[in-house]
């Protein structure tokens, strides 16, 4: 797991929840975590989730992808809590398991899993290349990595993107698909392959945009009071500029360990 914390209260996580649906800290819900792993025999599989935070990718692989049993991990001592409680009220709780990590190596064993996963949680660490280290180890011969994350485009920050960071709420460390991609051929993963999600994510981003300032914006006004839901409805309207400027970049990446 990355080195870096973030503080994800109460509030934060519910207002991420209001914006993408319940055990969800990233956009696209279910359909994005089938995209991910679109492809892949999940059915009876043992799989890792880096970043698992409130445990909704982690159900849907479970329960739209029949993986035999998923494994979250996570920096926040209260996502994992959460992410436990969610599960147990499906039902789930047999099949999936959440632990606590402090950024280190994995508690693993070398070949424990046969797929990797991760939405949308590496980006913030700064210990990148370890992480995908940690993935390949703990990874069987002929496993694969499936993951979405947040990247950046290759231009220079804009004004836009510097003020969209400051206030974003959490720390990203921000990398290229191509760099990324480089990383992990490098620590000896084959048959990489990255797919740019910014055109999906421009129109996605408009409509979050328009709900939180319409239908949605009583529940954010209930939850965050008028004055902080503002903020929130600024934020993301500055994020959908950075994102038509290409300079946030959501994307796909998959890889296989020979």
């Amino acid at each position: 797991m990355g080195e870096d914390k973030t503080d994800y209260t109460d509030d934060f996580a519910a207002g991420l929840e209001l914006m993408w649906g319940q055990g969800f800290m990233s956009p696209g819900g279910p359909e994005e975590v089938g995209l991910i792993v679109q492809g892949l025999d999940i059915a009876g599989k043992r799989v890792l989730d880096i970043g698992s935070g409130l445990g909704g990718p982690a159900m849907c692989l479970v329960s739209r992808h029949d993986a035999a049993h998923v494994t979250g991990v996570d920096l926040e001592p209260l996502n994992v809590t959460r992410a436990e409680t969610y599960c147990s009220q499906a039902g789930l709780s047999d099949r999936l398991s959440f632990i606590s990590v402090d950024g280190g190596d994995l508690p693993f064993d070398r070949g424990t899993f046969d797929i990797v996963f991760s939405k949308d949680a590496i980006t913030e660490a700064s210990n990148k290349t370890e992480i995908f280290a940690e993935a390949y180890r703990v990874l069987r011969p002929g496993g694969w990595l499936a993951m979405s994350d947040w990247f950046r485009g290759e231009a220079e920050f804009t004004n836009e993107m510097h003020d969209w960071l400051k206030i974003v709420g959490v720390t990203l460390n921000l990398a290229t698909l191509d760099a990324t991609a480089d990383i992990l051929k490098e620590i000896g993963f084959v048959d990489v392959h990255i797919e740019d999600r910014n055109r999906w994510y421009q129109d996605y981003s408009l409509r979050e945009a328009k709900r939180m300032g319409g239908e949605d914006r009583p529940r954010f006004d209930t939850l965050f009071g008028k004055a902080e839901a503002e903020e929130w409805i600024y934020e993301t309207t500055l994020k959908t500029k950075v994102v038509a400027q290409g300079q946030l970049r959501p994307g796909h990446l998959r890889t296989r360990k020979p």
